[in-house]
């Protein structure tokens, strides 16, 4: 082990580069665990606690625990970026590893929904502590220059968890218990603990070779500049951005956890429905990826709409397919709903350090924070609760595609000035 750490580069600039892909993986596993990979369960949930209980579980119900870890998430948020310069990244990053593991392995002896909603908060306490905020922070002190390349990587860590868990738990169903699948899960946020204590580190700052960290610091050294949260309230883009936020957070979240079901219940078998939930993440896997690069070649409003219009046409697609029971729009939809999901959030974290700066940056993205869980939490549970009532999921996509025209509206009234905003970096 000795060994291995004499061959670490000491240079920040080449160290930077083993500390972004284990945020990649990290981000891979607590969104993938937590979100994308946990709708695949659903019906065996619900067939499970209809025998405890004897009573019919309506989906409306069911998807309470989804909102309740958005909304949970929304609530810690707020506070995890001070509590991250308080005690470090790593430090929250690991404790949030432990809660994540505790979480599944509870969630193989719960035996109602109310035993599942208080797993829920506490999977969004994880989100917060290992999540996106956190590796955001931790990418941000390492990366000076590149730094929308490195969290438009980052970010496709979400997309691959998310597209990844659901084929990997729906291989797992096949082998084993519902309960039991649940219980090998809680293995795999403590196979990562040891990489972790091993190589990250909180900042350049944690290098052994001082000179080189000295150097880099001052380099780094720049007085902040930008708005306070009081002036980002006043702002009208600050409202824009979190509008449009609210809504696609929205539609993501309402699809992605909905998305299962509705295959199923055109008959789709299992494997199949798994991979239109995959599809879906592994088109925001290539928005994520390629629209940070582009925003800088081609402009940021430019990819912004892009995104946001790939994604209302793909809801419009997937309203249609449901309506005229056609397997080809269903697929397209995903697709382009997922590719459109990419790119867009990609640019909500760039554009809100791009136009309000870096001096309440950390509040200002926890208030935009609690609005996009606010929406993210509402999408699951109105869908399901709509479905419920109609028994179709024609209306509640319907309302879907309402909301991104809505988002699409809201981001064409941004300002955005490309030029000034190069100039300020």
């Amino acid at each position: 082990t000795k060994h291995m750490f004499h061959l670490l580069p000491t240079d920040p600039n080449k160290y930077r580069w083993i500390i972004l892909p284990i945020c990649f993986l990290l981000i891979a596993i607590t969104n993938g665990l937590t979100l994308g990979g946990l709708p695949v369960f659903d019906e065996k949930i619900m067939q499970s606690l209809k025998e405890i209980s004897g009573e019919d579980i309506l989906v409306g119900d069911l998807k309470i625990k989804s909102g309740i870890t958005l909304w949970s998430a929304g609530v810690f948020g707020i506070f995890s970026g001070i509590i991250a310069d308080k005690f470090g990244v790593k430090k929250l990053m690991i404790i949030g590893l432990l809660i994540l593991s505790g979480c599944f392995w509870q969630y193989g002896k719960a035996d109602s929904l109310m035993d599942m909603y208080i797993i829920h908060a506490f999977m969004g306490l994880v989100l917060c502590v290992s999540g996106m905020i956190v590796n955001v922070i931790l990418i941000s002190r390492w990366f000076s220059n590149n730094r929308g390349l490195a969290i438009g990587i980052l970010l496709a860590g979400t997309s691959v968890g998310n597209g990844t868990f659901p084929q990997i738990n729906t291989i797992l169903l096949s082998m084993g218990d519902w309960r039991e699948v649940m219980s090998w899960l809680s293995m795999v946020p403590l196979a990562l603990i040891p990489l972790l204590l091993m190589l990250v580190k909180d900042g350049p700052e944690d290098l052994a070779d001082s000179k080189i960290k000295e150097e880099a610091l001052k380099n780094d050294a720049k007085p902040l500049t930008g708005f306070t949260l009081t002036q980002a309230l006043k702002n009208r883009n600050f409202w824009f951005l979190s509008l449009m936020a609210f809504c696609t957070f929205y539609s993501i979240l309402a699809m992605a956890d909905h998305v299962f079901l509705l295959l199923r219940n055109e008959n789709y078998p299992a494997q199949v429905s798994a991979t239109g939930v995959s599809l879906i993440f592994f088109g925001g896997f290539v928005g994520k990826f390629f629209s940070g690069k582009l925003a800088e070649m081609i402009g940021r409003k430019a990819v912004l709409l892009s995104g946001v219009g790939i994604m209302l046409i793909g809801s419009i697609l997937i309203v249609l397919a449901i309506f005229y029971k056609d397997p080809i729009l269903v697929w397209g939809g995903l697709a382009l709903y997922g590719t459109g999901w990419g790119g867009l959030y990609t640019l909500i974290q760039l554009l809100t350090a791009d136009l309000f700066g870096l001096l309440s940056l950390g509040k200002i993205m926890g208030v935009i924070n609690i609005l996009d869980t606010l929406g993210g939490g509402l999408g699951p549970v109105m869908t399901g609760y709509l479905y419920d009532l109609t028994q179709s999921y024609l209306v509640p996509f319907s309302v879907i595609t309402c909301l991104l025209i809505v988002a699409f509206i809201s981001s064409s009234l941004l300002q955005i000035d490309d030029k000034q905003i190069e100039a300020n970096r």
